[in-house]
């Protein structure tokens, strides 16, 4: 009996082991898009560069209300206008802007032709690597994404 629970246990995790194997995610182009393949042949740093990082939260939350307050008999009521503001932010800081590096790549692609492309530095760039270059609305200015097509 013990050996017949083992064996269903055993067969119960392969097959739970085999269902959190997921597929590699498809690559989405856009519809208007001309894709050469090539290899990388050069990766040199350009630059660094910050990017603002959404510090999320309510967002900017500061402006003028006007508020009315009705009085009743005979002719009291005012009106109010006020301020607010998000004093949350007052005390917490904005988190630094996060930086990134820029690379240029040249890739000679298959019919032998040189691309240089700008790009942030990504898993899958790297000089030999196999990439897709992608020209968005025949556009000059390619997009560049790792491939294994090649």
């Amino acid at each position: 009996m013990k050996t017949t629970y083992t064996l269903v246990l055993a067969a119960l995790m392969a097959t739970i082991a085999g269902c959190n194997t997921a597929p590699p995610a498809p690559q989405v182009m856009p519809l208007n898009a001309t894709i050469k393949l090539g290899r990388v042949t050069e990766k040199t740093f350009l630059t660094r560069v910050d990017v603002a990082t959404d510090g999320g939260g309510y967002g900017n939350y500061g402006g003028v209300g006007v508020g009315a307050v009705g009085g009743s008999g005979g002719g009291g009521g005012g009106v109010g206008v006020g301020f607010s503001f998000d004093l949350s932010r007052l005390f917490n800081r904005p988190p630094p802007p996060q930086q990134i590096d820029l690379f240029q790549y040249k890739v000679r692609t298959v019919d032998g032709t040189m691309a240089s492309v700008n790009a942030p530095a990504a898993p899958g760039l790297e000089p030999g690597a196999c990439v897709r270059l992608i020209y968005v609305d025949g556009s000059s200015d390619a997009r560049l994404a790792p491939s294994n097509e090649c």
